[in-house]
């Protein structure tokens, strides 16, 4: 079945039970009331009886109903957010492969325009390839995401081990689907992971002070004492000379407890999302997958921890309610048994917890490829291998639509290191570049590429595609340009294996000055290890094979007239294009 119709079927389901849940609301919502009258009513008839047990029995009973009725309406409301959220994403996942079009963040944030490629090829921003790929829902996955694209694997078998995680996942709709609603619920801030860590790495003032300690269940023991004595006798002084020293020792620690509560109030809810992603990861079916059963290992008791810190965390918070604030603190000292208990989980778990958020962020990425991988059933898992070079037939461009991609075969290696590629404006060689690049770059997260076929190596993506001057830096196009060209040249000299895109170099210059320099460019390449295709509108540099046959292949794209109208086809060939278009483009536009 295809995910089209998988989604709409998703999507109807959804909205049934987004009908029933509303519904069970509305019936919560009339019993909390009726309860809530009933409890007044009983109340009143309990006072007007001269205090009747029966009025006082009916009373209670009501208001357990209140609150059974309140407790239930919560989980409904948290069921309609679920599946609010799962409706949505079925309703986005419909929209990318019918219409081609991601409703997802588009990592706008992570644009660099001096980074190796990400520029270059469309992986960051509006209809990037990482809008199309993301769908994680906390901003710790978002990052992994992003990094995953911009440092991809480069050892064969973590990319073999990713391969078979995105792939068995891919199949786990129900599993993908309930990670990402409950991700996206979790709502996380750009300050909430930092200020947890800032607080597993603050020092432990509490649990070290035995002194302490024992003062925090000695005197609640005293002042209890003091008040059974006050009812018996009616002297109140030793219980408020009690009091008096309790909030005394909560006046000496007030600062330390605040420093705590600041780093995580308002946490909950987070923290319990955190654990049910855990849990969810701990409750897979993946057995025989290495790379997911490691993360499920790591996950297999963090749900439950997680879920405690939440409780505690919302116990702290509760300082913040007037009477827990000034009846509980001041019997119980209730805000030191609260950072007592704060500082003995984190002297169990401080070194888990960055653990079980990678575990969560590396499930998202997966989580993220798996879904790309169901939404193209068509796509291919590349065979990564150890030696350079790229082999692909029909290779297209992921972000084009299937019915408007025009594909090619590519084969590229140590015997053939690099190829010179020529053709008139618009006839597809920039397209090809990416397509190449992009499918490259998507085999080294673990994903499926868009082929019938492809085989390659692990190894560093530069480009040079979309140079920009820059006012800021005082940079001008050219040297913008020449500097990304010496920060090419930096790397190769490191003896790292590079595969080099360059989309029409050194247009900065005269053209004499350009052919030369572009020829002695691609011959300084060839001492290196490195690969590389260049687009040109150059075709004397098409010469170059001649001098280097065993090492630079010409490969052209072609335009055709007919009848008054220009034609492409998009598909490449052997040898140097022949046929130009800019002045005839330029009078069909009446330019000239």
């Amino acid at each position: 079945m295809q995910p089209a119709t998988i989604y709409q079927q998703q999507i109807g389901n959804f909205k049934a039970q987004l009908s029933q849940t509303a519904a069970r609301l509305t019936n919560l919502s009339m019993a909390r009331l009726i309860c809530f009258i009933g409890a007044l009513y009983f109340g009143y008839r309990y006072f007007a009886t001269d205090f009747a047990a029966l009025w006082l029995l009916l009373m209670l009973a009501a208001l357990a109903g209140f609150v059974v009725s309140l407790v239930f309406y919560q989980r409904a409301k948290d069921r309609q957010a679920l599946l609010e959220a799962l409706l949505q994403l079925n309703e986005k996942e419909l929209k990318v492969v019918t219409e081609h079009v991601a409703d997802f963040d588009n990592g706008e944030e992570f644009v660099n325009d001096q980074h190796d490629f990400s520029g270059d090829l469309d992986v960051f921003g509006p209809s990037s390839l990482f809008q199309y790929l993301n769908r994680t829902g906390t901003l710790t996955g978002k990052q992994h995401l992003a990094n995953a694209l911009q440092q991809p694997l480069q050892d064969v078998k973590q990319i073999q081990a990713m391969q078979e995680a995105v792939r068995t996942l891919s199949g786990q709709l129900e599993f993908r689907q309930l990670y990402a609603a409950h991700a996206r619920l979790s709502k996380e801030e750009p300050k909430d992971v930092r200020e947890i860590g800032l607080w597993l790495d603050a020092p432990m003032d509490f649990l070290h002070r035995r002194g302490l300690y024992v003062l925090s269940w000695l005197m609640p023991v005293l002042v209890l004492l003091a008040v059974a004595y006050y009812i018996g006798s009616g002297n109140y002084v030793p219980m408020l000379g009690l009091l008096f020293v309790n909030w005394g020792v909560l006046l000496l620690n007030v600062k330390k407890v605040n420093a705590q509560h600041q780093l995580l109030s308002n946490k909950e809810k987070l923290l319990h999302k955190f654990a049910t992603l855990l849990q969810l990861i701990k409750q897979g079916n993946w057995q025989g997958v290495a790379w997911l059963q490691a993360r499920q290992a790591k996950a297999a008791e963090a749900d439950k921890d997680l879920k405690k810190l939440a409780r505690i965390s919302n116990v702290l918070d509760q300082r913040l309610n007037l009477l827990v604030g000034v009846v509980l603190n001041s019997f119980l000292l209730y805000e030191l048994h609260c950072a007592f208990a704060l500082e003995r989980w984190k002297a169990r778990h401080k070194k888990d917890v960055r653990d079980w958020l990678q575990v969560i962020a590396e499930m998202e990425t997966a989580n993220s490829l798996a879904t790309f991988a169901y939404n193209h059933p068509a796509y291919t898992y590349p065979e990564m291998v150890t030696t350079p070079g790229v082999t692909g037939t029909a290779v297209g461009h992921p972000l084009i639509p299937a019915g408007e991609c025009v594909v090619n075969d590519c084969s590229i290696g140590e015997q053939e290191q690099f190829h010179i590629i020529t053709g008139s404006n618009m006839s597809g060689k920039s397209t090809f570049l990416r397509s190449v690049g992009v499918n490259w770059l998507l085999a080294m997260t673990g994903a499926p590429v868009c082929a019938a076929s492809f085989t390659c190596n692990p190894l560093r993506i530069m480009t040079s595609m979309r140079i920009k001057d820059s006012i800021a830096r005082h940079t001008s196009y050219f040297q913008a340009e020449l500097l990304r060209l010496q920060h090419i040249i930096q790397v190769l000299k490191t003896g790292q294996q590079v595969f080099i895109i360059l989309d029409e170099i050194l247009k900065g210059t005269n053209s004499e000055d350009k052919l030369t320099g572009s020829r002695e460019l691609i011959r300084h390449f060839l001492r290196f290890r490195c690969l590389g295709m260049i687009a040109t509108h150059d075709l004397e540099l098409g010469s170059l094979e001649t001098e280097y046959p065993q090492q630079i292949r010409n490969y052209c794209f072609e335009s055709s007239l007919s009848n008054g109208q220009l034609l492409f086809d998009y598909r490449m060939r052997p040898g140097i294009a022949r046929n130009k278009n800019a002045t005839f483009l330029m009078q069909q536009m009446e330019i000239i």
